[in-house]
């Protein structure tokens, strides 16, 4: 996730799934995205299934550019190329 407390998707669809604490940094987005009837205020989830979670996480995964990853053309700078390669 965005500050890396978490280490797989499994885990942020978890956290997102299991009960997100309204707070004011809170996005609407996520408040929007509750799936639960809008009188419990302070309980916030997607309440995602088995299937949903498995289909979310199958799609993020296709967005994964192996090739792009590998690509020198887009590696750090500021790291010399070794060049006895």
């Amino acid at each position: 996730m965005h500050d890396g407390r978490f280490a797989t998707l499994q885990e942020v669809l978890a956290h997102y799934n299991g009960g997100i604490r309204r707070s004011k940094t809170l996005s609407p987005l996520i408040i929007e995205a509750n799936n639960i009837a809008k009188t419990q205020n302070d309980h916030i989830s997607l309440n995602l299934n088995d299937n949903e979670i498995t289909a979310i996480i199958a799609f993020l995964h296709t967005l994964t550019d192996e090739k792009f990853l590998a690509n020198r053309a887009f590696s750090n700078p500021f790291i010399a190329e070794n060049n006895d390669d």
